[in-house]
């Protein structure tokens, strides 16, 4: 899966990376339900020049819910929305944000 996403306005500090988040689970619809035994399934970690990256082991015909942080040296900002797609035969799928 390729992620894509955009530098987050206003910007609470220095941006030193963005976490990636994706889960299987079709009902989630806020990423605070995302937690806990909620967890995502899929995680990638990118630096904070970095605005893209691919997500890999996705199953095919699969429904992915995914959202973006930005992280600076305090923590991780808010959550961007949840997009959802379904990963095709090969478990390809394209996700902007």
């Amino acid at each position: 899966m390729s992620a894509s996403w955009s530098v987050p306005i206003p910007r609470n500090g220095i941006i030193t990376g963005y976490s990636v988040y994706c889960n299987t689970s079709e009902d989630q619809t806020y990423p605070e339900q995302m937690i806990g035994p909620n967890a995502p399934t899929i995680r990638s970690v990118v630096n904070g020049t970095t605005l893209a990256t691919t997500l890999t082991g996705l199953n095919p015909f699969t429904q992915y819910s995914c959202f973006v942080t930005a992280n600076t040296s305090v923590g991780e900002g808010s959550p961007s929305v949840i997009l959802s797609s379904q990963t095709v035969q090969s478990g390809t799928v394209q996700f902007d944000h």
